[in-house]
């Protein structure tokens, strides 16, 4: 049920998933990288915000800012929070597929 709600949402934002990603898309793990601005201490949850799933979370931290937490199970690989990063810190690695064909 859930796999068809996803392929709804991807097929209406123009973004047709093939079968064979489906099995890929939990064994790549999205990495926030430190250059992150939470990480650094500047108040930024752009990733959050363009996050359709909730897979982003914000951990509060005694005395700081927020830090991103991000869920692999809930992230279906969409990339829309990777264009709104300024800092260019979210990190998709490539399916086999996306690297053979490069």
């Amino acid at each position: 049920m859930q796999d068809d709600a996803l392929d709804r949402r991807h097929f209406l934002r123009g973004r047709w998933r093939e079968s064979s990603q489906k099995a890929d898309t939990h064994s790549r793990q999205i990495e926030i990288a430190d250059n992150c601005l939470a990480r650094t201490g500047i108040t930024c949850m752009a990733c959050r915000d363009h996050c359709a799933e909730d897979a982003i979370k914000f951990r509060l931290r005694p005395g700081g800012v927020s830090i991103p937490e991000l869920s692999n199970t809930l992230c279906t690989h969409c990339g829309d929070c990777v264009p709104v990063c300024p800092v260019a810190a979210i990190i998709i690695p490539p399916t086999q597929k996306e690297t053979f064909n490069a």
